[in-house]
């Protein structure tokens, strides 16, 4: 009997996962503000396209802190992942890290992935386990990991998830219930996902220890 009431479990687990993912894999465009202390420094944007089996993820920031009308800091990045049934697949991304160039190739290949870097002009290859979540945040599935890919250099993060509940936030122009959790370790983040596992708001610390946030627009 308990194995019968286990396995059920297992099973109904596995309906729930494949559920959350389809809907996070719908095709859809999550556009959000980028505030520093208050004020728009740029914009993030999430453009999801899920072609039965295969969904495609570009990601774009641009981000730019002006002091006295001059741009003190800037980071611009792109990036395409390629998933097959909640699967990581491939990941492309080039970054202008406030001047640094960094470009990456990640692609899995049976139980790990393969990972391709370059930093400053100088190339590295790294492996990584597969199937690997990637720290790109949109992924509500980040929350259940230990481990990371960092979406700008190929390292491995380690981390760990707190979940701190439900919250009410402002996303789309209105009040929202949002689950809460913080990732703290080589990652330093804070996410808010709706009901449909949408990611709706993001904080965390900069460099100087002032407040971020990615906001739903």
């Amino acid at each position: 009997m308990k194995t019968l009431i286990r396995s059920a479990a297992v099973a109904l687990a596995g309906v729930i996962i494949a559920a959350s993912w389809q809907a996070q894999a719908a095709s859809k465009t999550l556009d959000f503000t980028v505030l520093r202390d208050g004020q728009n420094i740029g914009t993030h944007s999430y453009s999801i396209a899920d072609n039965g089996g295969e969904t495609q993820v570009e990601i774009n920031t641009d981000i730019k802190v002006k002091v006295l009308f001059v741009t003190a800091y800037k980071f611009l990045h792109e990036s395409k992942e390629i998933w097959q049934n909640g699967r990581l697949m491939s990941l492309k991304s080039k970054t202008d890290d406030d001047g640094t160039p960094k470009e990456l190739h990640a692609m899995a290949e049976g139980q790990r992935m393969t990972v391709d870097s370059k930093v400053k002009g100088q190339d590295k290859r790294q492996h990584a386990d597969a199937p690997m979540i990637p720290a790109s945040l949109w992924n509500r599935d980040i929350v259940t990991q230990s481990s990371i890919l960092n979406t700008l250099d190929g390292t491995v993060m380690n981390i760990q998830v707190e979940d701190m509940g439900q919250d009410e936030v402002e996303a789309g122009g209105a009040k929202v219930q949002a689950h809460h959790y913080s990732i703290t370790g080589e990652l330093t983040r804070e996410l808010w996902f709706n009901d449909s596992g949408d990611l709706v708001r993001v904080r965390f610390p900069d460099k100087t220890g002032t407040e971020i946030i990615y906001a739903l627009d």
